[in-house]
């Protein structure tokens, strides 16, 4: 490709995140991607969607995604509208011949999401999702130590992600508290980062076993109204899992966990080590190296701190010493897609990535409802 034109469907919170990429990408990685253009922004609304192209610099404005797909000078369309539309929209590009750059979830349940797996095998192009943690330094310094067996034999793990916000029983419904919109709550808004996380890191499910709470079952339908809604999705939930490798392990995702604020943890023990992370401490890994001798009073035994730091390879700002921050692995995350795009190559998240999470979501809320153990489908 001569250049790259990016069409963004959405300009919520993170439309101008991803936007926000996009336009550091050339100066994160001088001349290693072809020109980017903000070709059209496409919302709800035409004012909504003007007020964005001016404010950040797209070349065209709208409200139908029709257009946007079909524009010449759009190569990738971003989507990153609210979850239910996402099958309708991603399918809509694909049948445009337009790669695609999909926020987390792919689709509201696995049927669809399987579709679109399809649609996109058929029409040769790629879809790449948004799983941005994988982009923390920190994560992928985890994955090489598990790769180079410093773990040896995995035992177990355990992993949270844990928001607060959601116990003001005055907040007002919205699109993300009704399953027939979100396609569930904080297990598919929190745990879906979580699912694939574990799965980056260890492997594929085989069956999980869940349970969930709604602790406020309705809310106004708007604020300060008196009129109350029912709300349909879970506000925590928490699921113990088994991987195909034999690895166990326990998730657990809530909107409810007051005094958290961003805090995405996990724990990873094995026969000759252990790992932990917490996001809201991202510059470092935490490694023990149980090989190390225990003698005299504890010898070199103890948790070490690994300087992760900014660690990307090629980037040429910040410098590596730099610390961290969350935008930067979403920019990470479409400079990964867009590179696989222009070398012709499947992305890594891709968009089967995408299915296989969308899968264990499924079978968590079988088990919610079933309360049993159910298998995880790879298909």
């Amino acid at each position: 490709m001569d250049a790259i034109g990016i069409g963004l469907i959405g300009f919520g919170m993170i439309g101008r995140v991803h936007t926000l990429a996009y336009r550091e990408l050339p100066l994160l990685y001088p001349k290693q991607l072809p020109p980017l253009h903000l070709s059209m922004v496409c919302t709800s609304r035409a004012e909504s969607a003007r007020a964005a192209a001016e404010e950040a610099g797209f070349s065209a404005w709208g409200a139908e995604v029709a257009t946007l797909v079909r524009r010449d000078d759009v190569n990738v369309v971003d989507c990153s509208s609210p979850n239910y539309l996402h099958y309708t929209q991603v399918m809509e590009a694909i049948a445009a011949s337009k790669h695609v750059y999909c926020e987390k979830p792919l689709a509201l349940n696995g049927a669809e999401a399987r579709q679109l797996v399809q649609a996109a095998r058929r029409a040769g192009v790629q879809v790449g999702m948004t799983f941005n943690y994988r982009f923390v330094p920190a994560v992928q310094r985890a994955r090489q130590l598990i790769e180079a067996g410093r773990l040896g034999q995995i035992y177990s793990f355990r992993t949270d992600y844990l928001h607060t916000g959601y116990q003001d029983p005055n907040k007002p419904m919205g699109w993300k508290l009704r399953r027939e919109q979100a396609g569930g709550g904080a297990l598919v808004d929190l745990g879906s980062h979580l699912i694939d996380m574990i799965r980056f890191l260890l492997g594929d499910f085989e069956s999980v076993r869940a349970e969930a709470r709604t602790f406020i079952t309705e809310r106004p339908i708007s604020r300060g109204a008196t009129e109350k809604e029912a709300v349909t999705v879970d506000d925590v939930a928490w699921m113990q899992a088994r991987l195909r490798n034999g690895v166990t392990g326990t998730i657990e995702a809530s909107r409810f966990a007051t005094g958290m604020v961003d805090d995405l943890r996990f724990e990873i023990h094995g026969e000759r080590g252990a790992l932990k992370f917490n996001l809201l401490d991202p510059n470092w890994l935490y490694w023990y190296d149980a090989t190390r001798s225990g003698e005299p009073m504890g010898g070199e035994r103890g948790w070490t701190r690994l300087e992760t730091i900014q660690n990307y390879p090629g980037a040429a700002v910040p410098p590596s010493r730099a610390t961290v921050g969350w935008a930067r692995t979403h920019a990470e995350n479409q400079y990964a897609f867009l590179r696989a795009i222009i070398e012709g190559r499947c992305p890594q998240p891709d968009v089967q990535d995408g299915l296989l999470t969308q899968l264990v979501l499924d079978a968590a809320y079988t088990s919610i409802e079933t309360g049993a153990w159910v298998p995880v489908s790879l298909e």
